[in-house]
């Protein structure tokens, strides 16, 4: 038995006793344990906790109030995921009934692709969703019985069942894994094998109306028989499957046998076709029974993206000795090819494991598995091993990695032909896991299966036949290993996965799939804190079975010996060494904050009993509670439990009712929880500290009021939306209350706190989502990556227009709120240089951005839609533009203060900005449009349109000059010819660069109006004359215009003179060079307006501007006579 040695024996005659006889689960008691008191007599250290013990409770306990061992052993328990859906209930209980005797009689799994859950239970397979903390929606298909094989006690058994299941609409992880977290049912199909008689059942769409029906296929034989040796095993030892491109509901899968051969099934609604593509991978078949037997052990595939030819894939075949790579053609007819062989056991230990050296008497391949990326092959290894000392043999359990070599070139096979070629290099020396193990039989050491990919990160799950599952990780230089168990008779664990990240990340938490409790999640903690170390090395000489230890003490020796003596710091704490002298560095800070904070909770608990500080201030600065910014500092840390706190009387088995009342009344509690703790600092002038000098730190606690009153009121939005919908029935899909665009985000964004914290797994997603306040950014987040699976492509353009809608309202709601509190609060505040607020972090904007985007395109392409319904939503826009707008700003104001660069964010906000207003006020004009239609009495009232023009545009007018949308203020202001409002805005809007002024002068010169911007010159005197400096053509004009008739002789006198004007000929003409009439013509107009000017030197300007002209007639008169 795969097992750490710290189990205890008489549990295992118990479990062997109890899987007879299965019992139900005990009551739970009158009262529920403690948190902290979790003790039950004769349990492993690594046991899980009874199911009625909350776990997600013991997320919400403060550090500082579990520092001690008992805390820490809370912390590493085994969190329930979800129950067996009722159906599956009542299906184990029946089975029970039948008073069977074999101990396998059920069977399961977990599929990581699909996060579906299945099980066997007599001629019915039951497939569901483990990712819902209630699992209500359970398929059941009907198995024939022509699948089942003999009607004896054996055909029950339930090792002799693998499933495959493929998700046919998507291909991408993303899709699929928010498809999953809003619980839709997507094409699916299911491939159900009988190992033993080689069976193979299809369900190509398992949701579809039609195919409740499986397609069969039947082998040529069927039981084994004793004369091929192998009828204690099963004919498929391992079944992978994938879909055919191209095809609808197509696939193929693969099968091997424990004789090496291969199996191809080409599956369809038409029919199942099978072939043997090999029969022995060993390709000698003078093999001796033992080796042939045991030659093919696993199939794994080469994930897609690794390999380039979508027509093409590549699948790997573990045996005996080896790996071999094969190649599967999935287009103009299905070929296999093996393409490749290297051996992992052989007489070089460099390639993979060395056999036949001292001690060692065999070595088992058991199982193969390959990472997301194809970049990594684990493989589980046993080692049957003899001790020099004592005589006495054991087994030693080691993990083996291997790196697969992309590039790698391969070239096909002759049938007589075995090309070794290594297209796998070894990683690293052996992981041993477990030095010295009893000897087991090889039907228990071919019954484990290995599992990669969860967290921590590098850790492995090997699931042995008799049920139990174990976690190793090798860990601050040793290894650890963490045994799945319950303290209750929940039988045997059947399969594990991880769950699927929400955020596209490779690892997520390990979850285990048992007989009679459900799914259960063993959070990363656990394995690290609650891991035991394996029993003692064995102690064979240098050369034995035990290469990786030989080969890390001798790199451990070298490293040591090339790196100085250095002191004890935080470095070496995070290393792992076994013994060390004192806390250092982190540690003794962790424990100084620690102490601080259980300070500041005991303060604070006294404050609200008696109402007294008690010199608070002098007991929390020696307690150091005012030595870290930001979110790390102690009162950030207790007002953030304060508002993401989860109420103890939340539970999933209650009505939605009780649920719903209970979650407004805890964020009641909360809101006047965290007023009392603002009132604690500000009575013991703890506010003024911070204030004076951890500005950050307060912002953080006046914000976590700003996001709690906004998701109060979110939540009363929520509300009203669930009755609207349960009294008006929109449709036929809004048969729940809870249905709509806001509930899909809220289940979104609790799914993705529940897969990011384990601990949370056994709640609601809707209850994680109203407890964890302080982490409302996760709500953007998902408008940002996922708001395409809340507005889908698929729905009428109208119901696409309402979710938007309601999304739309609950971001404005949300933040009109936090405004709201943020103004009632103003003098709570610290003084805001230099900081930034949570509404213009990365992920808020981009959220907003997301959402208003698709608003955008809804309005530009709703062009049926009806004009109230664009109304509504091009309201809504306006806040969601002033959202962003605003959150820009506050950025770039901190960062400017900061002295940070922020050119960058200038160009993105101005460009957002842009594209916001002119969409508002493309809408705004067919919304003047139609109101102007319905108010008119038919003839044409253009003081009516005016009217309606600017009530609706006026909105857009203050934000677009709030934020200098100067192209919106033109646009307004040309469109109904206000130039009282068009000088009014450019008196108030002055920016840099000139402001809006600027901007009229230029689209002024654009259009050619040259008249009206010398009128405007007239009233701007001095920014339009700073304007057209470097246009000397224009600026003589606007001086004429103010008579300053001294200063255009001069303009006028140096634009005469200048040989080539080009430079200002975009602005005003497409003349290229001036001509001697025309700087004939611009002298004699500087000769009169030095004239008219008369100043005291003028006689002077004018004798300089006769002479030139004296000397453009030279030039003209040498011209001629040249010519």
């Amino acid at each position: 038995m795969f097992s750490p040695a710290i189990r205890k024996p008489h549990l295992l005659h118990r479990r062997e006793k109890e899987e007879a006889t299965p019992s139900p689960p005990p009551t739970a008691p009158a009262h529920s344990p403690s948190p902290g008191g979790l003790a039950l007599s004769n349990r492993p250290a690594t046991g899980t906790p009874a199911p009625w013990t909350s776990s997600s409770l013991l997320a919400r306990i403060s550090t500082s109030k579990q520092t001690d061992k008992a805390g820490d052993s809370d912390q590493i328990q085994p969190v329930r995921v979800a129950e067996f859906p009722q159906i599956v209930r009542n299906a184990q209980a029946n089975l029970l009934q039948k008073n069977f005797s074999g101990k396998n009689m059920l069977v399961g799994g977990i599929d990581k692709e699909t996060s579906l859950a299945w099980m066997m239970c007599g001629n019915d397979l039951y497939i569901w969703s483990y990712l819902s903390s209630v699992s209500k929606d359970c398929l059941v298909l009907d198995v024939p019985s022509s699948l089942m094989g003999n009607k004896d006690t054996e055909s029950f058994s339930g090792n002799q069942w693998t499933l495959c299941i493929m998700r046919w609409d998507s291909s991408i992880p993303s899709t699929r894994k928010s498809g999953e977290m809003l619980h839709r049912r997507s094409s699916t199909g299911v491939i159900l094998c009988n190992r033993r008689t080689q069976a193979i059942a299809y369900w190509p769409d398992i949701y579809g109306e039609s195919s409740k029906s499986p397609v069969l296929s039947f082998s040529g034989h069927s039981g084994a028989s004793a004369s091929d040796g192998i009828s204690a095993c099963y004919r498929f030892n391992s079944l992978i499957a994938t879909s055919t491109p191209g095809g609808i509901h197509e696939c193929i899968a693969i099968a091997s046998e424990p004789t090496g051969a291969l199996w191809l099934f080409q599956c369809s609604p038409a029919g199942i076709i099978r072939r043997e593509v090999h029969r022995d991978t060993l390709g000698d078949n003078g093999t001796d029974h033992y080796q042939k037997n045991n030659s093919g052990r696993s199939l794994a595939w080469l994930p897609s993206n690794v390999s380039p030819e979508a027509a093409e894939q590549k699948f790997f075949l573990l045996t005996s000795h080896g790996i071999q790579c094969w190649s599967i053609s999935l287009l103009h007819g299905i070929t296999v090819n093996r393409i490749g062989s290297q051996e992992i056991v052989g007489s070089d230990g460099e390639l993979g494991i060395k056999k036949d050296i001292a001690g060692q008497k065999n070595i088992w391949l058991l199982d193969m598995q390959i990472d997301e990326h194809g970049k990594e092959f684990s493989i589980l290894v046993a080692t049957l091993c003899k001790d020099r000392v004592s005589g006495s043999n054991y087994t030693q359990y080691s993990l083996l990695t291997m790196l697969y070599k992309s590039n790698q070139k391969f070239s096909s096979e002759d049938n007589n032909v075995v090309k070794c070629e290594r297209f796998l290099e070894k990683k690293a020396p052996s992981q041993v896991i477990i030095p010295k193990a009893r000897v087991e039989d090889e039907d228990v050491l071919f019954s484990m299966r290995l599992k990669t990919g969860g967290k921590p990160s590098g850790s492995v799950i090997i699931l042995s036949g008799d049920g139990t599952a174990t976690v190793a990780i090798y860990w601050r230089g040793t290894t650890r290993l963490y045994q799945f168990d319950l303290p209750w008779d929940a039988g045997k664990v059947l399969d594990a996965s991880i769950i699927p990240s929400t955020e596209d990340r490779d690892e997520g938490a390990w979850v285990v799939l048992t007989e009679k409790a459900g799914v259960w999640a063993i959070p990363e903690k656990a394995v690290l804190v609650g891991g035991v170390e394996p029993p003692e090395r064995s102690l064979s000489r240098k050369g034995s079975c035990n290469e990786a230890v030989a080969e890390e003490k001798r790199r451990s020796q070298a490293f040591s010996a090339s790196v100085v003596p250095r002191r004890v710091s935080s470095e070496a704490w995070s290393s792992g060494d076994r013994q060390r002298p004192a806390f250092t560095g982190v540690a003794q800070q962790v424990v100084v904050d620690e102490e601080a904070e259980m300070l500041l909770n005991r303060l604070f608990h006294d404050f609200i009993l008696s109402g007294a500080v008690h010199e608070a201030l002098q007991k929390l600065r020696a307690a150091g509670a005012f030595e870290k910014e930001g979110e790390m500092n102690v009162f950030v840390r207790v007002s953030k439990s304060i508002v993401n706190t989860l109420s103890k009387h939340w539970t999933t088995t209650r009505e939605a009712e009780f649920l719903a009342s209970t979650i407004v009344s805890s964020l009641a509690e909360k809101r006047q929880k965290h007023e009392k703790f603002l009132h604690f600092l500000v009575l013991s002038k703890c506010h003024e500290e911070l204030s004076s000098k951890q500005r950050a730190a307060m912002l953080s606690v006046m914000e976590h009021g700003e996001k709690l009153s906004g998701v109060i009121q979110l939540r009363e939005l929520q509300n009203v939306l669930s009755q609207q919908r349960s009294s008006t029935h929109l449709s036929p899909q809004s048969k729940t209350p809870t249905a709509g665009a806001l509930w899909n985000l809220i289940q979104l964004v609790g799914e993705k706190a529940r897969r990011n914290t384990v601990l949370l797994m056994d709640r609601d997603n809707a209850e994680v989502f109203y407890s964890r306040v302080s982490d409302i950014e996760d709500l953007f987040y998902c408008l940002s990556h996922q708001l395409r699976y809340i507005i889908t492509g698929e729905e009428n353009p109208s119901v696409q227009m309402q979710r938007a809608l309601e999304l739309s309202n609950a971001c404005v709601t949300l933040f009109q709120a936090a405004l709201y509190y943020r103004e009632e609060h103003k003098d709570w505040y610290p003084s805001p240089e230099g900081l930034i607020t949570w509404n213009s972090q990365p992920v808020v904007r981009s959220g907003i951005w997301s959402l208003a985007s698709s608003v955008m395109e809804l309005l530009r392409e709703s062009g049926a839609a009806d004009m109230p319904m664009k109304s509504n939503l091009w309201s809504q826009l306006e806040g969601l533009t002033d959202m962003l707008l605003e959150g820009y700003m506050s950025l770039l104001t901190a960062k400017f203060e900061r002295g940070e660069e922020h050119g960058v964010l200038v160009q993105e906000y101005c460009e957002r900005r842009d594209e916001l207003l002119g969409s508002l006020y493309d809408l705004a004009k067919q919304i003047i449009e139609a109101k102007y239609q319905e108010s008119r009495e038919g003839n044409d009232n253009l003081d009516l349109k005016e009217s309606i023009f600017r009530e609706v545009t006026s909105s857009i007018l203050a934000t677009a000059k709030r934020h200098e949308g100067y192209q919106t203020l033109w646009q307004i202001c040309y469109d109904i010819s206000d130039t009282v409002l068009l000088r009014n805005l450019m008196h108030d809007s002055v920016g840099p660069h000139g402001g809006f002024s600027f901007y009229v002068f230029k689209q002024l010169i654009n259009s050619r109006q040259y008249a009206k911007l010398l009128r405007l010159g007239e009233e701007f005197q001095e920014e339009l004359a700073t304007f057209l400096k470097d246009q000397k053509d224009l600026l003589w004009l606007h001086e004429i215009c103010l008579n300053q008739f001294s200063t255009a002789s001069e303009t006028l006198h140096t634009c005469a003179l200048r040989l080539s004007p080009g430079e200002d000929a975009e602005l005003t003409s497409n003349r290229k060079s001036l001509s001697f009439v025309e700087r004939r013509r611009l002298l004699y107009l500087s000769k009169i307006a030095a004239t008219a000017g008369k100043d005291v030197d003028y006689q002077m300007k004018v004798a300089r501007i006769d002479a030139d002209i004296r000397i453009l007639k030279l030039q003209v008169n040498f011209l001629n006579i040249k010519s």
